[in-house]
């Protein structure tokens, strides 16, 4: 049993992975047909879309938590600290607001800061900041590896 502040969840559906996330993190849902994409983007970035003027970058959480892709066309909305960022999942299955189940910390993995086993369902709770950051690495590691294709690796 883990000790948890966590009293309100999202639960969102991405194939058989249950994932929670706080509704001060979780906006909306959007639908998404085809994100404008991005030349030479690295594979869990998907595109851009445009939501109420703001540019939102859409990926595929999917390899990154080695899980089968969504198909439903619909993504989460999160913010964090003023930027958004959307996630492809299948279904949203609701607000859990009576949260009595047992609570474990996860294993090795940042991304999440806890589960929640409940009602026979396995929720994995997204640590928003830790998925920002982790996906803000990624990006910037590899515009930089691309950003120089040609450029010889200096040898020791």
């Amino acid at each position: 049993m883990i000790n948890t502040t966590v009293s309100r969840v999202w639960v969102l559906r991405l194939g058989s992975t249950f994932l929670g996330v706080e509704p001060r993190d979780f906006k909306e849902v959007l639908e998404v047909t085809q994100p404008t994409p991005v030349p030479l983007a690295p594979p869990p970035l998907l595109g851009l879309i445009s939501n109420q003027g703001q540019i939102v970058p859409v990926f595929d959480l999917s390899g990154v938590l080695q899980i089968a892709p969504a198909g439903s066309g619909i993504a989460a909305l999160l913010e964090f600290e003023g930027q958004p960022l959307a996630f492809m999942i299948d279904e949203v299955v609701g607000l859990r607001t009576h949260l009595s189940g047992a609570w474990t910390a996860p294993s090795q993995d940042p991304l999440f800061s806890a589960i929640l086993e409940e009602d026979g369902r396995t929720v994995q709770i997204l640590e928003v900041r830790n998925l920002f950051a982790y996906l803000s690495v990624q990006m910037s590691t590899l515009a930089q590896a691309s950003a120089t294709p040609g450029r010889p690796v200096p040898q020791a």
